[in-house]
């Protein structure tokens, strides 16, 4: 049996649920989608008493028929951070396991969705299309995410905006280039959406010891020095007195 197993946002967010299945399986761990470092790995092999065995890019994608074809005639548990089924990689694995006969179980954690909504103050229920701040370079500058936050402004929603994530550096995209890449994005739609005076929520380290929380401008953003682990923006749309209340107790 095939078991996707999310651990949580930090350290010691696996669940006793998720660390009973893993005794009994060959373990692996994905590092690839989500920031896990080696003191983490470390951590989870001490807590099930196993040997965690790290999967690269390749093996989770193109050689995801291995992984499937071993939980055929044993148990396999794929670490994974964050919630197992929040990442397009990990539906299609598990897709392609349900095709191949192989049985497969998602064992769900808490996700950067629902906690960086949750430490915010904002309402569930009013966030619009989630959308990624990629990593610009020479030859790449998409800005599909700037078409997605004015649709969601429009409708007077929400925006939880992501950062781009590199595995191999094992740093997400730092602030102030989010905010630079925001303002780029701005100077081509020119729609008044990105603006120095424009709201915006910064959530780093969600759920770890290093946790920040900060409400701020765009202009303001620009000079936080944040530069260890991941943070997530959040651009609000205008706020409920619900809103505004709960705002004002978690942000004085």
């Amino acid at each position: 049996m095939l078991f996707l197993v999310g651990i949580g946002l930090s350290e010691r967010d696996i669940s006793l649920k998720a660390i009973e299945i893993c005794k009994d399986c060959e373990l692996f761990i994905d590092r690839y989608t989500s920031m896990i470092n080696d003191q983490r790995v470390e951590y989870l092999a001490s807590v099930i008493g196993k040997q965690i065995t790290t999967l690269t890019r390749s093996e989770m994608e193109e050689g995801s028929r291995q992984i499937i074809e071993r939980a055929r005639t044993r148990d396999v548990a794929i670490l994974i951070g964050g919630d197992p089924l929040m990442a397009t990689t990990h539906k299609i694995l598990y897709t392609a396991a349900k095709k191949l006969g192989v049985k497969v179980l998602a064992v769900h954690s808490s996700s950067i969705f629902s906690a960086a909504i949750g430490e915010s103050g904002l309402d569930f229920y009013r966030f619009g299309q989630v959308c990624t701040i990629p990593k610009w370079s020479a030859h790449y500058t998409p800005v599909s995410f700037y078409e997605t936050i004015s649709r969601n402004m429009k409708n007077n929603q929400h925006s939880l905006l992501l950062l781009d994530y590199d595995p191999i550096a094992e740093k997400s995209l730092l602030i102030n280039e989010a905010i630079d890449t925001l303002e780029k994005a701005e100077q081509k739609y020119q729609q008044g959406v990105i603006i120095d005076k424009t709201k915006i929520f910064v959530l780093h380290n969600v759920s770890m010891p290093t946790q920040k929380n900060i409400l701020t401008t765009i202009s303001e953003a620009k000079n936080l020095s944040i530069s260890d682990g991941t943070s997530v923006l959040i651009l609000p749309a205008s706020l409920t007195d619900i809103e505004k209340e709960v705002i004002a107790s978690m942000y004085a």
